[in-house]
């Protein structure tokens, strides 16, 4: 599934913010009911069958604000799990355990939530060639680590970001037409200078005439139907033989495996990350230990 550096800037920025955010550091509930001295065993309990991610994560919430917190992890990122299971257990003090309780959750549901999701469409092209990938469509800051959920559910990435490759989308050729330069000229020659891979979607059929000019190493078939999807793939790998074709834009979940025996050579979905549901887990209290 990949590594994840959870001690990067940006993860350390998320939980600091979700911290702020939420006053942790001045829990006043908490401050007025727990002694500072008193400490508590726990547990992260599954409450649902699904696929797990960000367990790390929730680890350094709780970090945050206690560091000398022990943690164990008992479940691995990428797991399939069944209510019930313990995912995680640890010591630490009982105010820093409950000041940083929900948004520790909340990272851990939201990505184990996307593994979850992701896993459940992966199962679907079970038996055949299609490999299934997510989109850019992530929340700010956040890309790194949805994008590391989809990988434990079974999925893969797309872009990390504009700077890892060429993709010429609808609104660039709407702005290049409508400028009136040739634009196949001027990537043909941009490529020259740069080893990137380079992708294009079509549409429509005049994209599909200037992809066959421009002959990119990967073509995504977007918003089309099921017969226009054949015919363009049939198309273009009659003439670029070497061409992959995805499938993208608006792929709803039971169209998946009707769309996979179209044999393409990936399906991506933008809901693998923009509208999963969290994952059910909550945070059990096992022993207190007051002083």
């Amino acid at each position: 599934m990949g590594q994840m550096n959870w001690n990067a800037p940006e993860i350390r920025t998320i939980i600091r913010s979700a911290l702020h955010e939420d006053s942790a550091h001045s829990d006043l509930t908490t401050r007025i009911l727990i002694d500072s001295t008193w400490r508590i065993d726990a547990a992260i309990v599954a409450k649902q069958n699904g696929v797990v991610a960000g367990i790390p994560l929730a680890e350094r919430f709780l970090k945050a604000l206690d560091p000398a917190i022990r943690f164990r992890q008992i479940i691995a990122d990428g797991t399939q799990v069944r209510p019930g299971m313990i995912l995680a257990t640890f010591r630490g003090k009982a105010r820093s355990v409950l000041s940083a309780e929900r948004p520790a959750l909340n990272a851990l549901q939201h990505l184990s939530g996307i593994a979850t999701f992701t896993s459940n469409q992966v199962k679907k092209l079970k038996g055949t060639r299609v490999h299934l990938y997510d989109t850019r469509k992530t929340l700010p800051g956040w890309r790194s680590l949805q994008k590391y959920a989809v990988r434990c559910g079974g999925g893969s990435n797309h872009r990390m970001s504009l700077g890892d490759a060429v993709l010429i989308k609808e609104n660039h050729l709407e702005i290049s037409r409508k400028a009136g330069n040739d634009w196949v000229t001027r990537v043909h020659k941009a490529m020259k200078k740069r080893r990137v891979f380079l992708q294009m979607e079509v549409q429509t059929e005049r994209d599909l005439r200037d992809a066959l000019r421009l002959k990119p190493q990967r073509v995504l078939l977007d918003n089309l139907k099921p017969a226009d999807l054949t015919r363009m793939m049939r198309i273009l790998r009659k003439a670029i033989p070497a061409i992959e074709i995805e499938f993208t834009g608006g792929i709803k979940p039971d169209d998946l495996r009707s769309l996979a025996k179209l044999r393409p050579d990936r399906i991506s979905m933008g809901c693998l990350t923009h509208s999963t549901p969290a994952f059910d887990c909550s945070l059990d209290i096992t022993h207190v230990y007051p002083r």
